[in-house]
């Protein structure tokens, strides 16, 4: 299973420049207000390529490593200004108003066994360097920079497993889940066409079991009722015997011989014995819940979310937990009871699984430090933590970590 195990950020706002280490499983970002836990998923969604739109205008110079059964992958992404940058063929058409003023290089070192390669993709050009070999060539039209050095890659016999080995590299997300009800409001805007050419989604991710119940076809008639796994748990968590997503179906013919069928107006319906409801009769609580269910399920491979705990009762933390599962998360939460829920078998394991942000004075103005416990500080917290006396969020209280 692919694991992000490092973020490298050599150039970003006023961060110091640090190396921060994650573990395979939770990972909690800590810090008092405006010391830059949310500024940090943001980032961290933006190099995995959700791209967050209060990063847009943005330079920075970070990297990040994944390692899988196969390979090892780090990812440098090197944003900075231009007068006049060059343009990849997919954007070169839009206006100068909405074209960036930023000009991005990838690079990708991908490292399997004994061999290496490596490959930097710029607006235009593809440079594969591979020992002391290197060719360059054109950019392929219409793809991001992993699939740009993925297609160079596969369509060269000599570095086609390479290729597989990137790709099977990449970690998808769809992004940070916010400390409220944006994404979860922005969902129930979801529309969704399906034609000849397959489906299309507006703007944001959908839930991937939703997905393949819509491949599966859509029924007769005005209303389109879908129950995927992750909603019966969460109507468990809630207390609700079951929950459905209701979408309106439009069915349209925008040429002749041509044929969209349109879902829209997400509604949630929940049911219990006694009880009928729509989501908007449900708590903010209860929305925070179901919201991070449906997000998990849009997220099968990572999780990245700001203060998890927001909202929700202390039954739920076990329930979102749960939901994790095997996947590596990271969290912010200002809340002890998320961190109650933590366990470790090593110190080690105690300095990967903090990232403790702190904005100090300097000379020049304030600088976010971004970085893990030390060695002493994680071995400190490991030996209180075994003593089995306090609980995490009082012992990282006591030796100042929190």
């Amino acid at each position: 299973m692919k694991k992000l195990t490092r973020l490298t950020i050599n150039k970003f706002r006023n961060v110091a420049p640090t190396t921060l280490e994650f573990r395979p499983g939770l990972n909690v970002v800590l810090g008092r207000n405006a010391a830059g836990k949310t500024t940090l998923l943001r980032l961290l969604s933006t190099v995995l390529d959700a791209p967050d739109s209060s990063l847009k205008d943005d330079p920075f110079d970070v990297s990040y490593h994944v390692e899988n059964q196969s390979a090892h992958i780090e990812h440098n992404i090197t944003r900075t200004h231009a007068a006049n940058p060059q343009l990849p063929f997919r954007v070169a058409q839009l206006s100068q108003d909405e074209a960036s003023a930023l000009q991005q290089t990838d690079t990708f070192i991908v490292t399997t066994g004994d061999e290496t390669i490596k490959v930097e993709v710029t607006p235009n050009e593809v440079a594969i360097t591979q020992g002391e070999s290197q060719r360059r060539v054109a950019r392929p039209a219409y793809s991001n920079p992993l699939t740009s050095a993925f297609t160079v890659l596969f369509f060269n016999e000599t570095t086609r497993n390479l290729s597989l080995d990137l790709m099977a590299s990449n970690i998808k997300t769809p992004g940070r889940l916010d400390e409220s009800l944006e994404r979860f409001n922005a969902l129930l805007k979801l529309e969704i066409q399906i034609g000849h050419t397959g489906i299309a989604v507006s703007s944001i991710s959908i839930p991937e079991s939703l997905v393949e119940l819509i491949h599966a076809g859509i029924p007769e008639g005005s209303l389109a009722t879908f129950s995927p796994a992750f909603l019966d748990r969460a109507a468990k968590a809630l207390g609700y015997d079951s929950i459905a997503m209701h979408l309106d179906i439009a069915r349209l013919t925008p040429e002749p011989n041509r044929q969209v069928t349109r879902l829209s107006n997400l509604r949630f319906y929940l049911k219990r014995m006694g009880e009928e409801v729509f989501h908007d009769r449900l708590s903010y609580g209860q929305k925070r819940l179901l919201s991070f269910f449906t997000y998990a399920d849009s997220s099968t491979e990572i999780i990245i979310t700001d203060e998890l705990v927001n909202g929700l009762h202390h039954d739920w933390i076990s329930s979102c937990l749960s939901e994790i599962g095997e996947r590596q998360a990271f969290l912010t939460s200002q809340n002890p009871l998320l961190l109650d829920f933590l366990r470790f078998d090593s110190a080690e394991e105690v300095r990967r699984t903090f990232i403790l942000c702190e904005q100090i004075g300097t000379e020049a103005g304030a600088q976010l430090t971004w970085r893990n416990p030390s060695e002493d500080e994680a071995e400190s917290f490991f030996l209180a933590y075994q003593t089995g006396i306090q609980r995490v969020s009082d012992i990282l209280l006591t030796k100042g970590l929190w």
